[in-house]
């Protein structure tokens, strides 16, 4: 299965020669839920706030050697996202799948939506957050 829709448009501006390791994870009292990054991450899309996505919704974004490989992202989400029936579709990407319960890994750091045709995957965060992947 392949992941869905719009993320897949990224696949070649993944930050070249970034180090693969993760981050640990933080432990929070209150954690958020892969439905409420869902939330947060549609409002982001639909402020047309791409800096704000990427920098605290991106999942790989500790991968970055430096700011001017964010600003880069962040212009390609511009650019792409520009587009009304661009941004439409990926935030009925993410509306669907608000309407599944993801599977969680096993150790409940990775939750997997599975939609007609693709996935979306959210990682969680060293700020307890739930990102996206590209």
């Amino acid at each position: 299965m392949t992941r869905i829709a719009f993320p897949i448009v990224f696949a070649s501006i993944l930050l070249a020669g970034c180090g693969s390791g993760e981050s640990p994870q933080a432990e929070t009292p209150e954690r958020e839920t892969p439905a409420q990054a869902l939330h947060a991450i549609i409002q982001l899309y639909e402020a047309r706030d791409f800096d704000s996505l990427i920098r605290t919704r991106y999942a790989e974004i500790a991968k970055a050697e430096n700011e001017a490989q964010i600003v880069s992202l962040v212009d390609r989400f511009k650019s792409t996202f520009q587009n009304e029936d661009t941004l439409k579709e990926g935030i009925a990407t993410y509306q669907s799948a608000l309407e599944i319960t993801p599977e969680l890994s096993e150790d409940g750091r990775v939750a997997t939506f599975k939609l007609d045709g693709g996935f979306i995957k959210l990682s969680r965060m060293a700020d307890a957050k739930w990102g996206f992947h590209l």
